[in-house]
């Protein structure tokens, strides 16, 4: 009888533990958790990897996102390598990166700043990542319904990670983040 009261509450306290949220629809993950003290999770991290199929899709390929304050919010499906330039710098891979990491980075025509990071290959958009609450600073990159009507401010509630992207396809709560 212990040994089964012991091993339900291990699976309780270590069910508990899982504190981040994971909100996935098609290609799309974000993560959030109750930050800063928060009564409700907030997203602070938005993956989105891309294929043709992803961006045909006139919900995904219209959400819009607003690449620095001066910026337009402009449609996802409308990115290209020199609308992006023209607002963020070029991905410069950290020097603690083993050399092999930095020649694929290198590689990549990528482009970050602002809580953005946005990776084109042959010209076509690969993936998008959105942070707020990432490495050592607070970034606060903007996404737009797929209408233009409104724009939130990562990190987001779950109502308008809806409003923007649609419902879920799957939601779960996760152990960890991984990248």
């Amino acid at each position: 009888m212990f040994r089964t009261a012991f091993m339900l509450s291990l699976v309780w306290v270590l069910a508990s533990c899982a504190s981040v949220s994971r909100f996935e629809k098609g290609t799309l993950t974000a993560h959030g958790e109750r930050l800063g003290g928060a009564t409700e999770v907030l997203y602070y991290a938005i993956d989105i990897q891309f294929d043709p199929a992803a961006l045909a899709e006139p919900e995904m390929g219209q959400v819009r996102v607003k690449l620095v304050a001066a910026a337009p919010a402009m449609p996802l499906a409308g990115l290209s390598p020199a609308t992006v330039a023209a607002y963020l710098p070029k991905f410069v891979p950290p020097p603690q990166w083993p050399e092999a990491w930095k020649m694929r980075a290198q590689a990549d025509d990528a482009y970050e700043g602002g809580g953005f990071y946005i990776r084109f290959e042959g010209g076509r958009l690969a993936s998008v990542g959105l942070c707020s609450h990432c490495s050592d600073g607070r970034a606060s990159p903007v996404v737009g319904t797929p209408d233009g009507q409104r724009t939130y401010a990562l990190p987001l509630t779950r109502v308008q990670l809806v409003d923007v992207f649609g419902e879920p396809s799957r939601e779960r709560k996760a152990q960890e983040v991984r990248y």
